[in-house]
């Protein structure tokens, strides 16, 4: 592998904007991890948890029975199991500022932005067109639910697609309406990303989405305090960045090494590679590539970020496909998940 590409990997494992929950005091016993020794705060302060770290365990089996009926449409392998697994996806929900998300890549390794017109189109051809064996995850799926009616759900895939073995990192964000769960945000990055096998060509959308919203400004605002901390380039810029934190069971990020290898990792995990990365390497551009910010804002208290990045990251070009997911509490706006991947998969 070339040098810059390693370097390209350093910083995409490096970009995980992240925050943590200060100071709440609810009575409910925490659910947080007990490690401090990487932690802003310790154990100790951690304690007492708060709606961000509560489990709803009837919510979590609601989803999980979901997923399973929307693998089961999928291995229908026939139109009504198409039918089936669209009626999952919610394209046009009234949720100020909406519009369904998703990152996914073409058959040449390229990435895009796609819309729910979009998904619709692509699952009914590629479903449509490939007989799909096995539908399954590397370990259990993970279940975050946030308020009762916001789950993120995060897993490695193990899937047997026209009898190949698909390998991916996938984000599936769910919204419970009308007693129902609905996909309103996927992302789906591999598990190994390997060279392109096409040139990459950058089609995003021709006008910035609807901000408007007191809900989504606030985090936006949370979003540009994220950014300013990360350019400050110094050790009171990293604590900030931590303070962003909401870590605890339910935080995941999915990311890659230096080597294009994808993992899921931890807050812990998080922290440490962030203080690492940043403390060695000046930001000087932290910005959103024009008009691909998204942010979707579920129920009042849980939003939904994306963005394809335009970073400059110790003097590189740093493009990515980012899903930030926030949980309000408190008043404030807390990171509870993030993935990021490449725009386009690189050529080695």
């Amino acid at each position: 592998m070339k040098t810059n590409l390693k370097i390209a990997f350093m910083i995409i494992f490096a970009i995980m904007i992240s925050a943590c929950d200060k100071d709440d005091d609810n009575a409910q016993e925490s659910d947080m991890t007990s490690q401090g020794s990487l932690l802003t705060k310790s154990a100790s302060e951690y304690h007492g948890s708060s709606e961000i770290h509560r489990a709803y365990p009837k919510e979590e089996a609601e989803v999980l029975a979901t997923f399973g009926a929307i693998g089961a449409s999928i291995m229908a392998n026939d139109e009504q199991g198409l039918d089936d697994l669209i009626g999952f996806h919610d394209y046009a929900g009234d949720y100020g500022g909406y519009y369904f998300t998703e990152f996914n890549y073409d058959g040449n390794g390229v990435g895009h932005l796609f819309n729910g017109e979009d998904n619709e189109a692509n699952e009914r051809a590629f479903f449509g067109g490939n007989e799909v064996t096995h539908f399954a995850t590397v370990g259990d799926p993970k279940v975050a639910v946030y308020y009762g009616n916001v789950a993120n759900v995060t897993f490695i895939s193990d899937f047997i697609v026209g009898g190949n073995q698909v390998d991916l990192l996938i984000t599936l964000l769910f919204v419970k309406t009308d007693g129902e769960w609905k996909l309103v945000h996927e992302h789906h990055s591999p598990k190994k990303v390997e060279a392109s096998t096409g040139s990459y060509i950058a089609v995003y959308p021709t006008a910035q989405a609807d901000l408007s919203s007191d809900a989504q400004q606030e985090v936006l605002a949370t979003f540009g305090a994220i950014g300013a901390s990360i350019m400050a380039n110094n050790e009171e810029g990293l604590d900030e960045l931590i303070s962003f934190h909401a870590y605890g069971k339910k935080f995941t990020e999915f990311n890659y090494d230096s080597e294009g290898n994808g993992y899921s990792f931890n807050g812990e995990e998080n922290e440490a590679n962030e203080r690492a990365f940043f403390g060695g390497n000046k930001v000087t551009q932290f910005l959103p590539k024009e008009n691909t910010l998204n942010i979707v804002v579920y129920h009042g208290n849980v939003a939904n970020v994306t963005f394809i990045s335009d970073f400059i990251v110790g003097g590189n070009q740093v493009d990515l496909l980012i899903t930030l997911l926030f949980v309000k509490t408190k008043g404030e706006w807390k990171l509870v998940h993030e993935h990021h991947s490449p725009e386009n998969l690189p050529v080695i």
